[in-house]
């Protein structure tokens, strides 16, 4: 832009620099789509919804609005969210999506929410679709954060702007004291959240409410340690040969799961990893080695 507006030529770093630079970051820098953090339970929730849609077999889709779990637009959350504008607005538009049954629609329906814009956008949503009995699942995303904008405390999680300590809303007896189906479920228990969400696709009647409720691992990881040391054990890990199709670092895309071009094999990033173990439960052939933290 100076050189521009001064019209100077100059050359602000030397080109031979710039074309190493660019070498260097082609050959040291894993690369990476834009996607959750490691440990993210955002993360497990959309591996969840996913695995649970599919078994439903009925076409359903979900609806998003702002907040992080917004990358589930893209590969970090598998391309599920088809919409995304303001916040709380996932609610409303799958209320309207959920009075459709009359005209022939029996897609499911789920709308994405996260636990400080529920309290910012959503309430309002969620009271007209449960008064006016619009069938669909409502997944509010409770990781006890403000995430995307910088963990600002909202009424859910005990404090205030000054930081006062006061008693925190509790999202389940919020909206159930709409009257509306509330269960709650920890997105790193894949079997028994996959279990929840298949139970509620299979309820024909009126507003869902399911909480996946696990911390943000950037909040976690100031007051605990990891859980889990992981580790992979090369000899189970058949790499390329997989039947997985190398699944781990393909599909589930943590970022503390990379791939080892020369052995041919999937490794742990101990650098980025926070040891959350949910990759141990997904890899089809037990490679990943999840060990208690000493």
């Amino acid at each position: 832009a100076l050189k521009r507006i001064m019209n100077v030529a100059v050359d602000t770093r030397d080109p031979a620099y710039v074309a190493r630079a660019k070498a260097l970051a082609q050959e040291m820098v894993p690369g990476r789509v834009l996607g959750f953090c490691p440990g993210c339970p955002h993360r497990a929730s959309f591996w969840n919804i996913k695995h649970a849609l599919e078994l439903d077999s009925r076409d359903g889709f979900v609806v998003g609005d702002i907040g992080c779990y917004a990358l589930s637009r893209g590969p970090a959350g598998y391309f599920l969210n088809k919409t995304s504008a303001a916040m709380g607005s996932a609610t409303g538009m799958a209320s309207g999506f959920g009075k459709l049954g009359r005209f022939g629609f029996e897609q499911p329906v789920i709308a994405m929410c996260g636990d400080s814009t529920f309290f910012h956008a959503a309430i309002p949503a969620l009271v007209n679709a449960q008064y006016n009995r619009s069938n669909f699942i409502m997944v509010i995303l409770d990781n006890s954060a403000t995430a995307m904008t910088g963990f600002q405390p909202h009424p859910g999680v005990g404090k205030t702007a000054m930081g006062d300590d006061v008693p925190a809303l509790d999202i389940a007896e919020v909206c159930r004291s709409f009257g509306a189906k509330v269960v709650v479920a920890d997105p790193f228990d894949l079997a028994g959240t996959q279990q929840k969400l298949l139970d509620a696709l299979e309820d024909p009647d009126g507003t869902r409410v399911l909480i996946m409720r696990r911390k943000c691992a950037l909040l976690r990881l100031k007051d605990e340690k990891p859980p889990y040391r992981m580790h992979i054990d090369a000899e189970r890990c058949l790499g390329e040969s997989c039947g997985c199709n190398r699944f781990c670092t393909r599909a589930f895309k943590c970022p503390g799961l990379v791939w080892d071009k020369e052995a041919g094999k999937s490794k742990i990033d101990e650098v980025i990893c926070v040891g959350c173990g949910v990759c141990a439960d997904i890899c089809p052939e037990n490679a990943i080695i999840r060990e208690e933290a000493v």
